[in-house]
């Protein structure tokens, strides 16, 4: 039997195949997923992004309703209260409703004495004004103000008029809150956010009915939203009432989906979005599609022109694979993003190129305010901390003058206990110390203006004003003593020491804002108010609460505060009267 005999060029092309097709299979399998992962993680970082937009333009427009309304309802007390009043009433509502953008008429009532006046703009039907019912009057008597559906993308604010004779009937008014600006948001959404298209926006009410959709025309508003697959991406029970959110996929039938879903705090209402993968993921499956094209001209070339075109089509099959790699290690700046060739590769090669620049975009904006948030976080509450992270508060150099509260608590001898204790237990014993203080100033929405040495100074009042920054300031002086005397318990046992502290507390006017260089700057409080407050407390005994006069007019009622009389404090000529803050006391 004769030996089978092959041709060399078939021997080579099919060595090609194996040298070349196959590996390249190998590594477009791997920049396949090496892409998919980042391709989740952007989409997935996209839409809670896109999510918190939507929770946030909902929460807008009905508190626009509901700040024109009160203001409304601001106007009709004030104008009632005057005796020769009359017809003016209308008139001064009727000029305030005018200047109002979110409302354009109200409804003026008063169920008992049966007054039932709409007040419009000009040209404005008076339909657009909705009756209150007798429970949305209730829970706005209770909560200050009501808000509920009324119909398709409209719902109906009820805010109750402040009354000067408690004996007088109670009056109310109702304006209608349009969510229209609400879709256009979201078709806005849509069209900048999702350029691939396919996706589907709704807002939902806390019965899980369509408040406000785009991108299916079966969600029609007050419709029934709650079987749809959407909901399997949270927990089972979840309460809108807390927060939440989360992106996940999720499979309708034979479909693959990925959406997420946040909570709108304070409505009770719910956003979600999502669409298919086949959508959001368009660029894996058309790099999947590349690849198998590559790889199919891999072989092509193989089979014709053997090694010479077999090498062409591996190296940059590899230089692809290479590529993935960097991705994969987060090394953007060395992913190449030009190529002279002018091929289905060479698209390849820029699209990763592309990629790679706006994966590198987008993890350093979240990376900058992760870090913004944490370092902030260490000195200022949370809802400081995100005022300054969506830029609604200033870094730059500069001060104002502002009313504020001072807190500072300085540990009673510490010296003789620092002195007597390793270095490292005492360095412990203040971390633990200054992290059980700054809680306390956080829950009662103050800032960490410095540590100095055994002593935390605190700011109620900046950068935020805060009317009632004496109230807070007191009731943080408080809770210092109260958390400290359940912490001594443990570092009795541990370190067998028990920590007393001296607390002083001012109000008054101090320059607030940034003090330094454009390289190194410090936001802090500089004026008299914070030198009172230090003095008050270089003076007070172990757990005592000096409080200086201003804070003591400020604090009103619910704490005990007992008059020391005028004390001569370090560095001042006239006398300052002092005041000592009980401990039964309590912020009303």
């Amino acid at each position: 039997m004769s030996e089978l005999r092959v041709s060399i060029r078939i021997k080579a092309a099919a060595l090609l195949v194996l040298i070349a097709a196959l590996p390249a299979a190998a590594v477009a399998s791997r920049l396949t997923g090496i892409n998919r992962g980042a391709v989740e993680t952007s989409e997935r970082h996209l839409q809670a992004s896109v999510l918190a937009e939507m929770a946030a333009s909902v929460v807008a427009r009905v508190r626009a309703v509901e700040d024109d309304a009160r203001v409304v309802a601001t106007a009709l007390a004030l104008a009632a209260a005057r005796p020769d009043a009359g017809a003016d009433v209308e008139d001064a509502v009727r000029s305030v409703v005018a200047t109002r953008t979110a409302i354009d008429a109200i409804r003026f009532e008063v169920p008992s004495a049966k007054v039932d006046v709409v007040v419009k703009k000009q040209g404005t039907e008076s339909d657009e004004a909705p009756r209150s019912t007798a429970e949305s009057r209730q829970i706005a008597d209770q909560r200050g103000v009501s808000f509920a559906m009324s119909g398709p993308r409209t719902g109906t604010v009820v805010v109750p008029i402040a009354r000067s004779d408690p004996k007088a009937p109670s009056g109310y008014v109702t304006a209608r809150a349009d969510l229209g600006p609400v879709a256009d948001q979201l078709r806005d959404l849509a069209e900048t956010r999702f350029t691939g298209g396919g996706a589907t926006f709704l807002v939902v009410d806390g019965a899980r009915r369509v408040v406000v959709a785009h991108g299916d025309d079966t969600l029609a508003s007050g419709g029934d939203a709650g079987t749809l697959p959407i909901w399997s991406v949270i927990p089972r029970g979840a309460s809108w009432a807390e927060r939440v959110a989360v992106v996940s996929g999720f499979s309708s039938g034979k479909v693959a989906y990925v959406g997420g879903i946040e909570s709108v705090e304070g409505l009770g209402w719910a956003v979600a979005l999502w669409r298919p993968e086949r959508v959001a993921y368009a660029t894996v499956f058309d790099m999947q599609r590349q690849s198998t094209w590559v790889l199919a001209v891999a072989l092509f070339g193989a089979l014709v022109v053997g090694f010479a075109a077999g090498d062409r089509v591996t190296r940059p099959v590899l230089s692809l694979a290479r590529q993935a790699a960097l991705i994969g290690e987060r090394r953007w700046r060395e992913v190449g993003a030009q190529s002279t060739r002018n091929d289905e590769i060479g698209d390849l090669t820029r699209s990763m190129g592309s990629m790679a620049r706006d994966l590198e975009a987008g993890e350093a904006e979240i990376e900058k305010q992760a870090k913004l948030r944490g370092d902030l976080s260490r000195f200022m509450s949370k809802e400081l901390v995100e005022a300054i992270v969506r830029g609604e508060h200033p870094l730059a150099l500069g001060g104002t003058r502002s009313e504020i509260s001072v807190v500072f608590a300085d540990v009673v001898a510490f010296t003789p206990l620092a002195e007597s204790r390793p270095a490292e237990e005492v360095v412990t014993l203040l971390n633990e110390l200054f992290s059980l203080l700054s809680e306390v100033v956080f829950r009662h929405h103050g800032t960490v203006d410095k540590f100095v040495g055994d002593c935390i100074m605190a700011v109620w009042g900046a950068p935020v004003a805060t009317p009632d920054h004496a109230r807070r300031a007191l009731a943080a002086a408080e809770d210092m003593l109260r958390f400290l005397e359940t912490a001594n318990q443990g570092w009795k046992e541990q370190y067998g020491v028990e920590l007393r502290l001296a607390i002083g507390v001012n109000s008054g006017e101090a320059i607030v804002g940034n003090i330094g260089s454009d390289k190194r700057m410090e936001y802090t409080v500089v004026g008299d108010v914070v030198n009172v407050a230090a003095r008050l407390e270089a003076v007070a005994k172990p757990n005592q609460i000096l409080v200086g006069q201003r804070s003591a007019e400020l604090a009103g009622e619910g704490f005990e505060l007992r008059s020391l009389g005028p004390h001569q404090l370090t560095g001042r000529a006239a006398a300052t009267e002092v005041f000592e803050l009980g401990m039964d006391g309590s912020d009303a």
